[in-house]
């Protein structure tokens, strides 16, 4: 992973711990290519979260699908071990 990357993180967990008390709520929020395997393995990042949240919407077209995933999570370093993991799917954004 980048520099570049790596600074991004390091500013996202410092917010976070900033921002909130923990544990508490957080919505993931990606775009991906709607196929299967994509979808399989973003679904399987999250799988050892209790309670979660997932809402998923297709484009018009049905070439892309949003996901919303939210769930408690445990503090901000569990949010940022989520987010990279869901990078190593290609061509993912995160929101």
């Amino acid at each position: 992973m980048n520099n570049e990357n790596n600074d991004f993180y390091e500013r996202l967990e410092k917010q976070l711990s900033e921002s909130s008390s923990w544990p508490s709520l957080y919505r993931f929020k990606f775009i991906i290519k709607s196929d299967i395997k994509n979808i399989e393995q973003l679904k399987s990042i999250f799988s050892d979260v209790k309670n979660t949240d997932i809402s998923s919407r297709s484009s018009s077209s049905n070439r892309f699908t949003s996901f919303s995933i939210t769930a408690v999570m445990k503090s901000p370093s569990f949010i940022i071990k989520k987010y990279k993991l869901a990078s190593k799917i290609k061509g993912i954004i995160s929101l």
